[in-house]
């Protein structure tokens, strides 16, 4: 099990304030600071009462699976009865939450979930969001960092996968986000503490991919998932067919058919085209592609 440092760093959470017990200093929190340097117009148009009202039930949410990790409380909630069930089903481990990481100078911050990573020296993050959509760049930066920060305070602790853990409603997904390099932000603090622009924001993408992204990665992964799956039960079931000469199951509502090894002739065009080329170009016919999509998933 790993243990991790605990800083001097005393976190008021009805004030929302941070204080360096060594020195007495307050210390900033990183949402009105770095991350409000990196979108300062995200909540613009964005009436205060209904920012307000969010605040409030993503804190309950939050205290709510809190209670449920530190001393088994049923939550009520049905976003906090979700994350239960997203954490049985993707297997993490809670090693702490609500715990406070800081550069011991300037800014601190309290990080909702640290998991067991895949290494006895690595660590997984998570922030818990119950926003109408997840902000996946803004999450990218707030977790990093506080990847930045805990591994700054755990000399030899390594921090592995960043994980957004979306509630909302019916919503209940794991979503990881790529970490921003520490370089970048070191920068940020920089242009925060001199009182500069920074520009590092990342790409701005439209509305209408905006509405369409979550989804499409999120069905995407399972097809992947999915089909993963499936090549493992056709690949068992072939062993197992050929095994005892079965041929065929037909349930009615699916029909398996074995498909005996055999050998096929093909026409070899590279080497046709490499001996006779104009011959080969005389035979060549062109066609018109559809426009389609790629989509290449960042594991």
């Amino acid at each position: 099990m790993i243990e991790l440092k605990k800083i001097p760093v005393r976190f008021d959470q009805e004030a929302h304030t941070y204080t360096n017990e060594e020195t007495g200093e307050m210390l900033k929190g990183i949402t009105s600071t770095l991350i409000k340097r990196l979108f300062s117009d995200k909540y613009k148009d964005v009436p205060e009462a209904v920012l307000k009202k969010a605040a409030e039930r993503g804190s309950f949410v939050h205290e709510e699976i809190e209670l449920a990790e530190s001393i088994g409380i049923e939550p009520t909630t049905k976003e906090a009865r979700n994350y239960l069930l997203l954490k049985e089903e993707h297997g993490l481990k809670l090693i702490a939450n609500e715990w406070t990481v800081s550069d011991m100078e300037h800014y601190a911050t309290n990080i909702d979930g640290i998991y067991e990573g895949g290494k006895d020296d690595e660590v997984w993050l998570a922030d818990y969001k119950t926003t109408y959509k997840l902000d996946r760049d803004s999450l990218s930066w707030q977790l990093s960092i506080c990847a930045f920060f805990l591994e700054l305070n755990n000399p030899g602790l390594k921090v592995g996968k960043l994980l957004g853990i979306w509630l909302r409603d019916d919503i209940a997904e794991v979503v990881e986000v790529v970490r921003r390099e520490d370089k970048e932000v070191m920068s940020l603090i920089m242009a925060d503490q001199n009182d500069e622009p920074f520009d590092g924001g990342g790409q701005v993408f439209p509305d209408y991919f905006n509405d369409k992204e979550m989804l499409l990665e999120t069905l995407t992964r399972q097809i992947k998932s999915l089909t993963a799956q499936v090549d493992e039960l056709k690949a068992e079931l072939l062993d197992e067919m050929a095994t005892k000469g079965d041929k065929s199951f037909d349930t009615g509502r699916m029909l398996v058919t074995y498909v005996a090894p055999s050998k096929s002739s093909r026409f070899d065009s590279a080497r046709f085209k490499k001996e006779h080329a104009d011959l080969y170009g005389e035979y060549m016919k062109e066609s018109e592609s559809k426009a389609t999509i790629k989509i290449t998933l960042r594991d």
